[in-house]
């Protein structure tokens, strides 16, 4: 027999039954088609010249499926079976399915993760194992950038929804809030909440939730009213010396390490902090002193950009040798500071 002849009947060896006993990988725009239409053999010889492309691609075809226009690529690197359109064969570069199918498995496995299942609604994602245990669909195209270029310094090199949601949970339960659902609205950086103490539904931003800079629009009370707190921050700049923040908020603890940007290698802490009735009096009672402040230590006030690529604020800072003094006054001051029963308006009681 001619090796003409020999790649002609190849086609009909390829049974039913040795289809059924090797799997067939199946392109993602075929895949709508049931599994018993692809182990239907078709009866038509394998054209030479069809093998002779396959065999210069990497492949030999072993027989037609389906219909005329569909032949069963081996590969010769991995052994897999592929069905792939005959004009596919001739005029591209057949992908085969389980050569694409180990890679994604390495490309998990270098990443710590584990490929459980292609995505049946769309093509390029994967249902994957995290290393924290729980599932998650990802593209395989980001997993193969991680598995390539590896993850970025301090990051975990994934993201998993449910671990998301749990620390969402427990950030909202921190502040008094139950994390409801997503945004009704759609936003990706909103979620819904209900705030405990009333029942009230709300939605707010996620950044505000984990700083505390919200309140309920049913029960809670603005700024200038609510309680507050003036404070001292102190901070160290390498190679400039230590320095003091006044201010005031109602968590100066949120404020340090939230708003002001001070880079985590400056080492920060919030040295004291003194209660305020109201926002209103906080307020009044912080910029009084900035002003004796300012007249009595002119040169222990730091100049408005001299710390600007360390703290996001230009003004109310000053050297630590001014600490004593700050806190002379802002405990006389806060000693004599109250608030009149009548108006409601702070007064001296002096």
């Amino acid at each position: 027999m001619s090796k003409r002849q020999g790649r002609q009947s190849s086609g009909k060896r390829y049974s039913s039954s040795s289809q059924s006993r090797r799997r067939l990988h199946i392109p993602h725009r075929s895949r709508h088609v049931p599994d018993s239409e692809w182990r239907r053999t078709y009866p038509g010889p394998v054209p030479p010249q069809w093998q002779e492309i396959a065999e210069a691609k990497g492949f030999d075809v072993v027989g037609r499926v389906r219909d005329r226009s569909h032949v069963v690529l081996r590969c010769r690197a991995c052994g897999g079976d592929t069905v792939q359109k005959s004009f596919a064969l001739r005029t591209a570069q057949p992908i085969c399915g389980g050569c694409l199918e180990t890679r994604r498995l390495q490309d998990a496995a270098k990443c710590g993760f584990t490929l459980l299942e292609r995505d049946e609604m769309h093509h390029k994602y994967g249902h994957y194992r995290l290393p924290c245990g729980h599932a998650a669909r990802l593209q395989f195209g980001r997993v193969e950038r991680l598995a390539r270029e590896g993850k970025a310094a301090g990051r975990a090199g994934f993201h998993c929804p449910t671990c998301y949601t749990a620390r969402l949970s427990s950030d909202a339960a921190a502040r008094g809030w139950t994390l409801l659902g997503p945004d009704p609205e759609g936003n990706a950086n909103y979620r819904s909440y209900r705030h405990d103490s009333c029942g009230h539904t709300q939605r707010i931003a996620i950044a505000n939730i984990i700083t505390g800079r919200f309140g309920c629009e049913q029960c809670g009370t603005c700024w200038s009213a609510a309680p507050s707190e003036i404070y001292v921050l102190a901070f160290e700049v390498p190679h400039k010396g230590s320095f003091i923040k006044l201010g005031y908020s109602r968590d100066p603890e949120s404020r340090l390490r939230y708003q002001l940007g001070i880079p985590g290698s400056v080492e920060a802490s919030v040295l004291y902090r003194f209660p305020m009735r109201t926002g209103h009096i906080a307020q009044k009672t912080e910029k009084a002193l900035h002003g004796k402040l300012k007249q009595r230590f002119p040169d222990w006030v730091i100049p408005c950009n001299e710390l600007a690529d360390w703290i996001n604020v230009k003004t109310e800072i000053y050297r630590a040798d001014i600490l004593p003094h700050v806190l002379t006054h802002l405990k006389a001051a806060t000693a004599n500071r109250q608030t009149s029963p009548r108006s409601g308006k702070p007064r001296s009681s002096g």
